[in-house]
């Protein structure tokens, strides 16, 4: 397969290897300022072009750090993100958060760099404010069964994440999103761990155990509810990734 992931985390050593020795398609996100550190030190080894660095304060951090100590790391990145806002796993006060989105979001466009978006329970506050700051945006597994169109919208990619096989709303995505917007994405082998996990009780599927399957099993999946051959969605999800967002980058 030509496998990409169009959103990840660093993971662990094993994680790393595959995807850099597979030669897999990896956009892999640092959400704060350690994390890119130490993903730019693995960059600097690194042969080849199999992972691409995306950086972002992530709104679990808003109040930890500032967008100064992330704009180093975000220049180097021809891709920002994740940012958003959340309010089912996070703490940090929504004002803070919204203002760090914002900064973010005006740093993005003023640099000319797509943007991958988090918007857990926040979904239509960030729709919204999206349309201030008009630019090209990867909403990274959509799991709300509303305002779905009104990132559609804005011409919003989506990446589907590991559950479409049982979770409603990512199915949805998978479903409905135009066919030159639609990616894939793991979130990381421990995120893909944590959704099988919270799969159905009758149908339990056993976690995969490298990137390699959990992104086979997600496209599979995705081509079964789009009623497309494997090898039609696997050369979608790769050619969209790399247009929409290694190609040229711009903001509106």
């Amino acid at each position: 397969m030509m496998l990409c992931d169009a959103h990840a985390h660093l993971g662990n050593d094993t994680e790393w290897e595959e995807r850099t020795g597979k030669g897999i398609l990896s956009l892999i996100c640092a959400t704060g300022p350690e994390e890119a550190g130490k993903l730019f030190s693995r960059l600097e080894w690194l042969k080849g072009r199999a992972v691409i660095p995306t950086a972002g304060l992530h709104p679990w951090y808003a109040d930890q750090y500032t967008v100064q100590d992330m704009e180093p790391y975000i220049r180097r990145c021809p891709v920002v993100g994740e940012i958003g806002m959340d309010s089912v796993w996070c703490q940090v006060p929504l004002p803070v958060q919204e203002r760090v989105f914002r900064e973010q979001l005006a740093m993005a466009c003023s640099l000319k760099k797509p943007v991958v978006l988090h918007t857990k329970g926040q979904e239509k506050a960030i729709a919204s404010i999206l349309k201030e700051y008009p630019n090209r945006y990867l909403v990274h597994w959509y799991s709300c069964e509303e305002y779905l169109e009104e990132y559609l919208a804005l011409d919003c990619y989506f990446s589907v994440g590991p559950d479409a096989w049982w979770n409603p709303a990512v199915a949805q995505a998978a479903r409905r999103v135009p066919r030159d917007r639609i990616l894939v994405e793991t979130d990381g082998l421990g995120a893909v761990q944590w959704a099988y996990e919270n799969g159905p009780e009758d149908g339990k599927r056993t976690a995969p155990g490298t990137v390699s399957e959990a992104l086979e099993n997600t496209v599979r999946t995705m081509a079964e509810i789009r009623a497309v051959s494997l090898k039609a969605m696997e050369e979608l999800v790769f050619d969209n990734l790399v247009r929409g967002f290694l190609g040229e980058l711009y903001c509106l």
